[in-house]
């Protein structure tokens, strides 16, 4: 299979490559600065989504797309500038959608947040306060649009809404809560969630959902 991954550079991104090259799969990848994929496999098209030009070049061949997109900061600091253009997600997820429909394609897995869209309501007051004052704001509005955008499309999606996303490594695989019930843990490791992106796809499951994902407790070895 032949999957176009916009967010390749980034963290969650990074863990899709390398679980991807494992099942022997094709990874068409978008980057400003194709040496940071030097060590990955990776069919490469320098440029950014937010360009359809790009997009539309580079998913020639592809079967499904992933996106791990976000409103990135220069820095951890939810009040650090922003690195990246307020709309990047929902317009590169509008270029995707654009590209997919001229080629045929209908499978759309996107990396959402936990407080996007519908969940905002139910997300906690403290957390409400500190996206509505901060630069974290974009990055959660820019996630609503591609969720409407989506669920407006045509397209096979699933839209997997996350908590805190860790880089500490779980191999017991991911939690997958319908909308509207409450996620298991509010921890995902980026290893776990690239695993469960490339599931989803292989078996076709979860199509026209949104979901919540979180780790599995990990089994202590006695």
């Amino acid at each position: 299979m032949k999957i176009l991954l916009l967010g390749a550079t980034g963290r969650t991104g990074k863990h899709i490559l390398k679980e991807a090259a494992k099942r022997g799969h094709t990874i068409s990848a978008i980057a400003r600065n194709p040496e940071k994929l030097n060590e990955y496999q990776a069919e490469i098209t320098p440029g950014s989504p937010y360009d359809y030009e790009v997009v539309e070049k580079a998913i020639k061949g592809c079967n499904a797309v992933i996106t791990t997109l976000n409103v990135s900061r220069k820095s951890e600091n939810p009040w650090a500038p922003l690195n990246a253009p307020k709309d990047l997600i929902s317009k590169s997820a509008s270029n995707a959608l654009a590209a997919m429909e001229k080629e045929g394609i209908k499978r759309f897995v996107a990396l959402g947040a936990i407080g996007a869209g519908r969940s905002w309501g139910k997300a906690p007051a403290i957390l409400k306060t500190i996206i509505s004052m901060s630069n974290l704001k974009f990055a959660f509005r820019d996630h609503s649009k591609q969720e409407d955008m989506l669920e407006k499309s045509a397209m096979d999606y699933t839209i997997c809404r996350a908590p805190m996303l860790s880089m500490k490594p779980n191999h017991s695989g991911v939690i997958a809560t319908p909308e509207g019930e409450k996620p298991a843990s509010m921890v995902l490791s980026r290893n776990a969630a690239a695993a469960f992106f490339l599931d989803v796809i292989e078996h076709n499951e979860h199509i026209r959902q949104t979901i919540y994902l979180s780790n599995k407790p990990e089994v202590k070895k006695k």
